[in-house]
């Protein structure tokens, strides 16, 4: 039972995740504002709006002008569906709530950099804090188990080294190489991985990068990775990988 109201909040979070991904980047209110058709901006009612089923009710096209949905929708509500669920199965509760939580926003993270090359402050601030919060005080919350001293070495270790290679290339290219999201936002994961997992991030969203740019950057001029994702990527694998293995 436990497992199925996880896989429902996920989808539920993903319908929440769709309208901060759409509005964030715009400056919008993701609360407050009522949803509405992206095609001709009519209302949408709300049991028109439940996660998964309304998509597959409506077969994929807005009732009130006909026009085709964004498959965005689905695919994220199920995406967060399937990480919530996951998470219960692989973690006690406690953890699970505390990673849904964070993978919640590393989720944001992931496709807006993907989609528009931004990463907010906010969502690299919560990281950090919370990895640290947690360390201090319930550290059983993360099944990494990282010490206060752990954590914050590797926060530290994390931001100066990419802020470096930033500032290294400014200076010697004159090419922002990394945003500065990316240098809080490393920061903000190391914290929750520790020392031993931070090689990792470094060697599996790398590798990611690269294999995104043979794809899709070879023939494409001041084509930029968006690292944040691969970086986002990266951190929930580890945390799924080390449980498995």
């Amino acid at each position: 039972m436990i497992h199925i109201l996880f896989l429902i909040f996920g989808f539920l979070a993903g319908s929440f995740a769709n309208v901060c991904i759409l509005r964030l980047p715009k400056n919008e209110d993701v609360f407050l504002k009522r949803s509405a058709c992206q095609h001709c901006s009519k209302q949408i009612a709300w049991y028109l709006n439940i996660p998964i089923f309304s998509y597959l009710y409506l077969s994929g096209k807005s009732k009130c002008c006909g026009k085709e949905l964004n498959k965005q929708y689905p695919i994220i509500e199920l995406s967060t569906g399937i990480l919530f669920l996951i998470n219960s199965l692989l973690f006690n509760l406690s953890q699970s709530i505390t990673l849904s939580l964070i993978f919640f926003i590393i989720l944001l993270i992931i496709v807006i950099d993907f989609k528009e090359r931004v990463i907010f402050d906010f969502m690299n601030y919560f990281l950090i804090l919370s990895g640290i919060i947690v360390s201090i005080i319930f550290p059983e919350l993360n099944p990494l188990n990282i010490s206060t001293l752990n954590a914050m070495i590797t926060g530290i270790i994390g931001f100066s080294l990419f802020f470096a290679l930033r500032y290294l290339f400014q200076k010697k290219r004159n090419v922002e190489a990394l945003g500065m999201g990316d240098v809080y936002l490393i920061a903000g994961l190391g914290v929750w991985l520790g020392f031993e997992k931070f090689l990792y991030i470094l060697s599996i969203s790398s590798f990611l990068g690269i294999f995104y740019y043979l794809l899709m950057g070879k023939k494409e001029e001041n084509f930029e990775i968006p690292y944040g994702s691969a970086l986002g990527i990266s951190f929930i694998l580890i945390f799924y990988f080390t449980r498995i293995i």
